[in-house]
């Protein structure tokens, strides 16, 4: 029992400076867990954002598309989601037959959905005329416009812990498989002239990053 007002305070005092110094010691471990970011897993709804000049702009369909068999034009936008319901958000699914909730793992080949309307697959689609792109990119009603069109190898660039799979937060590249994986990387290239906000246009690159960053895009969740 406490005998003074002094001796109450000073006690109160060392119990708040063990607080603390137990905070600080947790702290790091807190941290280090966060940064990892969460599984990527197929079934997820997911943002990509471009990496050039550390913010390329979010992948987004935006407009009718005139390429044969093609239902939307396809660049970056400044803001997520902010040109029309769901327009950057891509659900992640296996082209290899891998179940919903299931890991992704850096190399394996995926689809990816559009969420606006009746939802649509990213897909290569003609040689684009962009200097130093292979393919233009648009997004279309079939999975699998023409022999792998439609399917992307995805790539980590690293990974913490390092187990090669893919979480939210990871830079990645993509690899078109059409004429056996040698679509291309999906790249940013040139100012888009498509409006509500568009900033670059894509298409695919010989290159992981063409330019700095082009090839570059990190996965963030969607809500």
């Amino acid at each position: 029992m406490f005998r003074t007002t002094k001796q109450r305070l000073a006690a109160c005092a060392t119990a708040a400076t063990l607080a603390a110094a137990a905070a600080s010691f947790a702290a790091p471990t807190t941290a280090a867990g966060a940064a990892a970011g969460s599984d990527l897993t197929y079934g997820s709804n997911i943002l990509l954002q471009n990496r050039y000049g550390g913010d390329g702009g979010y992948l987004d369909t935006n407009g009718h598309s005139s390429q044969p068999g093609a239902t939307y034009n396809v660049s970056t936008n400044e803001r997520p989601n902010s040109r029309g319901p769901a327009t950057s958000v891509w659900k992640v699914l296996s082209a290899t037959g891998k179940a919903a909730g299931t890991r992704v793992v850096s190399g394996d080949v995926i689809y990816l959905v559009n969420q606006y309307g009746n939802h649509t697959y990213l897909d290569t689609n003609g040689h684009s005329d962009q200097t130093g792109a292979k393919y233009k990119v648009s997004a279309t009603a079939t999975k699998d416009r023409g022999p792998g069109t439609g399917k992307w190898h995805i790539f980590g660039k690293a990974s913490s812990p390092a187990d090669g799979h893919i979480r939210t937060d990871d830079i990645v590249h993509l690899l078109n498989d059409y004429n056996s994986a040698n679509g291309g990387f999906l790249d940013t290239n040139g100012h888009s002239s498509q409006g509500g906000g568009a900033k670059y246009s894509v298409s695919t690159s010989h290159y992981t990053d063409r330019g700095t960053g082009t090839g570059s895009w990190k996965v963030l969740p969607a809500s």
